[in-house]
């Protein structure tokens, strides 16, 4: 009698850990109620190595940038920071500060891949105007048409306008009713190999508003978009990206975790508060794919954004479609001024013009994300870190920093012709490390 209760309790104490140990990381990590049980280390001891290269004519511009990218990272504390800048379709800087793994000293390089969060929602807005623009895919054909069988009643008057901007009344993550689903995004240890599978993680819950009448951020909502979106073209949602994206803008860099040749390390600090650093906990993140689970480079995020500046790539009547803040049912735009899969915000520094731009910034596991695009001055801008911050505009504010920048020395070039601080002795070759 005796064994056979130690057995019972050796099972139950088994269970318990297995099933709660990736809720106790979760509550260390994310909500930091709970202590991180790992050793934390320094960064090495040093200068922080640094790569970078620009196209000729734009020495002045990489200075200026080496000094954006010193300054943001360490306000974030970030281990690592990366970033680049295409102007008019190609890239004429990109650097990286620091380190892509801590433990084996490895420095960040422009290569170095980084989870993206939630700028894989712009990427799935891109690949739902490529199959409007392609395949004739309509943004308001209600769901009871669009996605059968339909896995949730309660869902059948939400359009994939609704998905991608928000509207759709579904819940984010900690708002999942679905008691298993909520179980799996906080334990992120399940493989899914197809979005149509991962729709089961909230497909129980009830909707938080009608379709249309209220703004509630979902990333649940741009996985179940990506679903439609699969069934419409019938293929593989990460085959799509392949076929009307990544392949198409060269962005050969950019995909699922699963794949990444070059991943950099992530890293917990208290959300920027600490300058020792532990190795994020292993996570799957496959069931968010389309609304946070996509890994990137900066030079491919702004890639991305240069296509939406190609009328080839992209036709402008698209675009205006995919750019225009979404208005609810009370007619009112929603108050974040959220399109489809991007936000559109106007921005006025000291001394320059103010100028309009779409973005999209995005927080994962141990890393952040941020690309914009400025549509008047040709311009793209894309930085990742891989820790995180709060505030985000902490490290989100680099992008626009570095836009201003370029804007600024644009300017005083065409001021000052032919003393152009753009056409200073330069070369695409790496810059030393520092």
């Amino acid at each position: 009698m005796k064994s056979l209760i130690s057995v019972l309790i050796l099972v139950i104490t088994t269970v318990l850990l297995y099933f709660g140990w990736p809720v106790y990381q979760f509550f260390a990590f994310n909500l930091q109620k709970v202590p991180v049980l790992a050793s934390a280390t320094p960064l090495p001891a040093g200068p922080l190595p640094y790569q970078a290269d620009h196209a000729p004519g734009h020495a002045t511009f990489a200075t200026r940038a080496e000094a954006i990218l010193n300054t943001v990272r360490a306000k974030s504390n970030a281990p690592g920071i990366s970033a680049a800048v295409a102007h008019q379709g190609q890239i004429v800087w990109q650097g990286a500060l620091g380190y892509a793994d801590i433990a084996t000293h490895t420095a960040l390089t422009p290569e170095h891949q980084f989870r993206i969060g939630s700028t894989s929602k712009a990427v799935t807005a891109t690949l739902m105007a490529k199959l409007m623009q392609t395949q004739g895919f309509q943004l308001d054909t209600p769901l009871s048409d669009s996605l059968t069988p339909l896995p949730n009643p309660a869902w059948r008057d939400i359009t994939a306008r609704h998905l991608a901007s928000h509207s759709a009344g579904l819940p984010h993550y900690k708002g999942n009713e679905d008691l298993l689903g909520f179980y799996h995004s906080l334990s992120l240890s399940q493989q899914f190999d197809r979005v149509q599978d991962a729709v089961a993680l909230f497909d129980e819950g009830p909707l938080r508003s009608a379709p249309g009448d209220a703004f509630y951020y979902s990333s649940y909502g741009t996985v179940l978009l990506s679903a439609v979106l699969a069934q419409h073209a019938q293929r593989p949602y990460l085959d799509l990206l392949q076929h009307y994206i990544f392949k198409p803008l060269g962005m050969t860099r950019s995909g699922a975790e699963s794949v990444a040749d070059k991943l950099a390390t992530f890293y917990f600090n208290r959300r920027g508060q600490d300058t020792q650093y532990i190795p994020w906990r292993a996570v799957n993140l496959s069931h968010r794919l389309a609304g946070g689970g996509l890994i990137s480079t900066p030079g491919d995020l702004v890639r991305l954004g240069s296509g939406y500046l190609d009328p080839s790539y992209l036709h402008t009547d698209i675009r205006a479609q995919i750019w225009t803040p979404q208005r609810l049912n009370h007619g009112e735009v929603n108050p974040q001024n959220y399109a489809l899969g991007w936000r559109r915000h106007e921005y006025q520094p000291d001394d320059t013009p103010l100028f309009t731009y779409y973005h999209h910034g995005g927080v994962s596991r141990g890393s952040q994300s941020m690309l914009i695009v400025v549509p008047e001055h040709q311009l793209s801008v894309a930085v990742n870190i891989n820790s995180k911050t709060k505030p985000f505009r902490t490290f989100g504010q680099a992008s626009l920093l570095l836009a201003d920048a370029y804007v600024q020395l644009t300017a005083q070039a065409q001021r000052d012709v032919p003393d152009n601080p753009l056409s200073a002795a330069s070369s695409t070759a790496s810059l030393p490390a520092k």
